[in-house]
């Protein structure tokens, strides 16, 4: 397992940003009657933000980021490094982080590089981009996660488009040599790639004309080849089986109490019902997990940091918080994280 221990590294600031537009479940057309009300009380998504036509991953990050910059008072010249964590950029090739900085106005001398991972991506972005600051070469870091993954499902998919919705986050990260350790335990099968896959969307199926013509697939549902396929049934028993399992495999490696050393538990946003099996499987406390999927709906790589601005900003922002981060996504690609805040910058939630 790759446990992970990370040294002279803060969490300085978190920021968010939806979409505007709102779109209730029981008003979307798939379903006919209370069907929209069935799906709410089985997944718990009431409502989502929807990108509007036009608007990308890398517009709601840019407004969460220069939100957070403006908070926080960094002078752009001193960010060294920024980090984009999505699966939806603006192109495949220029990497959006360097369109991202030149659109943020920050320095040539600013490195920047993009991190494709889904769902488990703030944890394994946050390790990443904590590796690179521990040395104190990198003094200030920011790292933009987050998807619009709406727009990569079929409208007429009820086991998928009806989950997803969009949001894109900042956090600020500094070198600090007094900081308490950050811990994680990250994994990946990619056995599992039927589960969780968009099959025309690369090079080995490559988009051609035909990849948008919407046809009925063998699991009933009228999909275009372009579109995004999800198993639910096998993400939610691989999600139950395997994230208890890297929680308490990090919790006794790095021997921290998973109990009383933790004030949140800020579980990625995929199932409510994900989320409370996985609590009662490791006996934890259910008012220390926050929720927003009903909302928000599954955001992704966003869920963790959204959490953070919606749900605890009053305490992340005035308090010590020790917090412990679970996620699960395509391929599979999960894992655990756990760290100590103090006193963060949270904006309040933004709009575009």
């Amino acid at each position: 397992m790759a446990y992970l221990k990370i040294d002279n590294v803060s969490l300085r600031g978190v920021s968010a940003c939806v979409p505007a537009k709102v779109v209730k479940t029981k008003n979307l057309p798939m379903f006919a009657a209370d069907g929209g009300e069935k799906f709410t009380k089985t997944t718990g998504i009431i409502e989502r933000r929807i990108a509007s036509d036009g608007i990308c991953t890398s517009d709601l990050c840019q407004k969460a980021a220069e939100g957070l910059i403006e908070k926080m008072g960094w002078e752009k010249e001193t960010i060294d490094l920024l980090v984009f964590v999505s699966n939806t950029p603006d192109y495949r090739s220029p990497a959006t982080s360097c369109l991202l900085q030149h659109r943020l106005g920050l320095p040539t001398s600013c490195m920047t590089f993009d991190i494709s991972t889904v769902c488990c991506g703030f944890i394994q972005g946050m390790t990443i981009v904590g590796n690179m600051l521990s040395s104190g070469v990198i003094r200030r870091a920011l790292m933009l996660a987050g998807d619009t993954n709406s727009l990569t499902s079929s409208p007429d998919d009820q086991s998928r488009y009806p989950l997803l919705g969009d949001a894109g986050t900042a956090t600020a990260w500094e070198y600090n040599p007094q900081a308490e350790p950050i811990y994680a335990n990250l994994l990946s099968d990619g056995s599992n790639e039927e589960f969780v896959v968009s099959p025309d969307s690369g090079f080995r199926h490559f988009v051609t004309p035909e990849s948008f013509i919407p046809r009925i697939c063998d699991d009933g549902i009228k999909r275009a080849p372009i579109h995004g396929i999800m198993n639910g049934m096998e993400v939610f028993s691989f999600a139950i089986s395997e994230c208890p399992k890297s929680i308490k495999a990090m919790c006794e490696h790095f021997d921290i109490d998973m109990h009383d050393a933790v004030d949140y538990y800020l579980f990625h946003q995929a199932n409510l019902k994900i989320n409370l099996t996985i609590a009662k499987k490791l006996k934890l406390d259910v008012a220390k997990i926050p929720s927003n999927i009903q909302y928000f709906g599954n955001i992704s790589c966003a869920a963790i940091p959204l959490l953070m601005v919606t749900n605890i900003s009053e305490d992340i922002s005035s308090k010590k918080l020790s917090l412990m981060l679970s996620a699960i996504g395509a391929g599979f690609v999960w894992g655990a994280g756990y760290l100590k805040t103090n006193n963060v910058v949270c904006t309040d939630l933004l709009e575009l």
